[in-house]
């Protein structure tokens, strides 16, 4: 009897061994290869998020850093992202805005005898009543190849008042208010001329809002109108005023 079971325990032995199964893996093994295996993948996603910190497209690290961050929290990664983060979503909001104001500008180029015509503007932020409807007043900048240099504030309808000393209040942010001299035009566009265009247009260029006070025909009241410029994009305007 003894020596059956021993040929039995001979003959399994034999055939595991034969088999070539590996080992199993016990739990602390199995935890060690999945921690490694997590590990490998937060390194690659590291090091796509510092590729595109490196490039300054914060808009896309941050996204890949808040991800990384979701699933491997307790990475080395997740480490070495936590050191950077916070400067990275700094730069993704600066980047949005930045765009956003941008967005806020619309620009054209006209053929023109004697050249192209350049024109740039952007709405007031707030409605007003003139001509007997609520519209909004574009601030306008324009380069003629005729004409030359133009800055005005134009209606759709309607139009403006100036007395025989006619300017405006002008307001560029914080700094103090200045009277600018303007000119409405005689051919009837419901528009409003600053004189100064070069000096205007050299103070927005480093401006942020604009406040103008406009006097509309039919309104009993002044108007302060204010434009946020900081988007204002110098290079799509590009001849220089003589």
């Amino acid at each position: 009897m003894l020596l059956r079971n021993a040929f039995l325990i001979l003959m399994f032995a034999a055939l595991f061994a034969c088999s070539g199964s590996p080992p199993p893996i016990d739990a602390a093994q199995a935890a060690q290869v999945a921690a490694s295996a997590r590990d490998a993948k937060a390194s690659k996603d590291l090091a796509l998020y510092e590729q595109m910190r490196s490039a300054n497209k914060n808009d896309l690290a941050a996204q890949l850093g808040k991800e990384l961050l979701a699933k491997y929290p307790e990475s080395t990664a997740a480490a070495k992202v936590k050191e950077s983060i916070e400067q990275v979503n700094n730069g993704a909001q600066a980047e949005k805005e930045a765009q956003r104001i941008a967005r806020l500008w619309t620009y054209n180029t006209a053929p023109e005898a004697g050249g192209s015509q350049y024109s740039a503007y952007v709405y007031a932020k707030d409605e007003v009543s003139a001509g007997g409807k609520t519209q909004r007043l574009r601030l306008v900048l324009r380069q003629h190849p005729s004409w030359g240099q133009s800055v005005y504030l134009l209606l759709e309808s309607g139009g403006f008042r100036c007395g025989a000393d006619c300017s405006a209040s002008v307001r560029f942010d914080d700094q103090p208010a200045q009277r600018m001299a303007m000119t409405i035009p005689p051919t009837g566009e419901p528009a409003i001329f600053i004189d100064d265009n070069k000096g205007f247009i050299a103070k927005l260029a480093k401006a942020r809002w604009l406040h103008i006070d406009a006097q509309l025909k039919g309104a009993s009241a002044k108007h302060v109108v204010s434009f946020e410029v900081a988007g204002f994009d110098a290079a799509r305007m590009p001849n220089k005023p003589h």
